[in-house]
């Protein structure tokens, strides 16, 4: 059955066409991954699905969106209210769901469900979608939890949506498939473009040959002997033309395929020399305490915990655990131990103040940047804000300025950075561009992040919070008695069984989950 029917849809921005579709549509038990680059159109392609009506008058759509059966629309969740943003998107999910009662004619609407899961509620999330009969369509940038949940995947690219039926693997390397497949063609036109225009070039040459005298002939004698080689001349000249219609029509039918440049970090040395570190130095070493916040211990370490001068360390743990304050108490060199007199800190934070500054984007990087023009100009462009380059910092976006700051941070005048959660309001390949930037970048790095293909893709230590300890070393961690293992694993599948029960109630199953987030604080 199909549960959506959109038919020769289009949504314009004041000017700007946003994007065309001409016919596209959702059946039942379809699950459908919603990728593209930020700004691209995604949460408004999802609200028109969803019959939500609340746009701007710079907004003109035209077109039509039929919709078959029940929807449920769980936005992106920014007010958490006094619950982490994890579990508040966590119990909108499960109410959502339930609303549903996994019927097949109905639909699932995610907008970015995993930005704020730690990696355990991820798990249930990709187990609850995996279980639902009712069809899902799910924007997200997490390429890992994509590849798990979704059979079919639409991407929003120059302004049309791409669709393809497989993973969010499958889709990648079919991409990849196409872009060799367009440089090869683009190769073999360039060659034969080059053929044409030496033709051309000997074309020209010969025709001009004719108007030629030779010198010990006169002139009468020069145009008697010509005269049969007239119409040879003029067929020259013919196809000369002929060539070079075709060069000019070939020329701008030939489309340069797009290609990523990775980040290439051509440091400024002068502005780098009073950062530098000995390799055999430590930029950080931490004595065994504990971690405190509002008078209750979240973590502790009994052994000593280092960073190298260009040591990279991921460091991941479930919501609340202390991640954050962590990284905080490092910044305000709150935490006993030793910090090197060189050590100069950036700290990225999703909680940022709006900032008021008549300085431009550019020119407030520019003053603080230790790279070169070209490194920042590519971290610019990956993070999608070259465009905006000139635009006023007190101008900018909520998301504009959260990746404003990050590259502020990562360009900055700093030898260790404190990333946390850095992925968050970034899309796909900004996300990918990121991680390549990280392994590249000549200090040190700590990195907060739950996006598991970010975290696999960095060249990092691994480090985890986990049963009110920080684990640093591989084998470190010790496993929860086995009784309590058994039972936070019953109580698990007891609340997934609920969750695809069309008769179960939410309050039975708010109360099971409220169990195993108890269990699971105390293991």
């Amino acid at each position: 059955m199909e549960l959506i029917k959109i038919n020769q849809l289009k949504v314009r921005v004041a000017e700007v066409q946003l994007f065309q579709i001409e016919s596209l549509g959702i059946n039942s038990r379809q699950k459908v991954g919603l990728i593209g680059d930020n700004g691209v159109g995604k949460t408004t392609l999802m609200k028109l699905i969803a019959g939500e009506a609340n746009f701007s008058e710079l907004v003109k759509i035209t077109g039509s969106v039929a919709r078959a059966g029940n929807c449920s629309y769980v936005p992106q969740l920014l007010d958490a209210a006094n619950q982490s943003g994890g579990q508040r998107e966590k119990l909108t999910i499960s109410e959502a769901t339930a609303k549903l009662r996994n019927a097949a004619n109905a639909l699932l609407l995610l907008d970015e469900p995993t930005s704020n899961l730690d990696f355990q509620q991820l798990k249930w999330l990709i187990n609850l979608i995996k279980g639902l009969k009712s069809a899902c369509l799910i924007i997200s940038h997490d390429q890992a939890f994509l590849n798990q949940v979704c059979d079919t995947i639409w991407c929003i690219k120059k302004g049309q949506v791409i669709t393809f039926k497989g993973t969010y693997a499958e889709f990648e390397e079919n991409q990849q498939k196409q872009r060799a497949r367009a440089e090869t063609k683009y190769a073999e036109q360039a060659r034969h473009l080059q053929h044409l225009k030496t033709s051309f070039n000997q074309h020209l040459n010969k025709a001009k040959s004719f108007n030629r005298k030779k010198g010990e002939i006169s002139s009468s004698d020069w145009r008697s002997k010509s005269m049969g080689k007239v119409n040879t001349a003029n067929n020259v000249i013919r196809s000369s033309k002929i060539l070079s219609n075709r060069i000019e029509k070939e020329e701008k039918a030939m489309i340069k395929p797009e290609v990523q440049k990775q980040i290439t970090l051509k440091n400024g040395l002068a502005k780098m020399t009073d950062l530098a570190i000995s390799p055999k130095s430590k930029a950080l070493r931490l004595e065994p305490q504990q971690i405190v916040a509002y008078q209750q211990q979240l973590f502790a370490f009994d052994q000593e915990v280092e960073l190298k001068y260009q040591t990279k360390a991921v460091l991941t743990g479930k919501n609340g655990a202390g991640k954050s304050v962590f990284l905080s108490q490092i910044k305000n060199r709150q935490l006993s131990g030793f910090y090197h007199p060189k050590l100069q800190i950036g700290y990225f934070s999703q909680n940022i103040i709006k900032l008021q500054s008549n300085e431009t984007l550019l020119q407030s990087i520019m003053r603080t940047s230790i790279f070169n023009d070209e490194a920042v100009m590519q971290i610019l462009a990956d993070l999608h804000l070259w465009p905006k380059r000139y635009q006023q910092i007190n101008s900018l976006s909520g998301g504009q300025l959260v990746c404003f700051n990050l590259a502020k941070i990562i360009t900055g005048k700093y030898n260790l950075l404190l990333l946390d959660e850095p992925t968050n309001f970034l899309d796909i390949a900004a996300i990918n561009a990121l991680a390549e930037f990280i392994n590249a970048y000549p200090y040190a790095v700590i990195a907060v992040s739950h996006d598991q293909a970010f975290v696999d893709h960095l060249k990092a230590q691994r480090w985890t919070i986990a049963q009110q300890q920080l684990l640093t070393k591989p084998g470190q961690a010790k496993q929860p008695p086995a009784e309590k293992r058994n039972e936070l694993e019953l109580l698990k599948f007891q609340r997934d069984k609920l969750m695809l029960d069309p008769a179960a109630a939410l309050t039975e199953i708010k109360q099971l989950s409220a169990r195993i987030q108890k269990l699971e604080d105390k293991v």
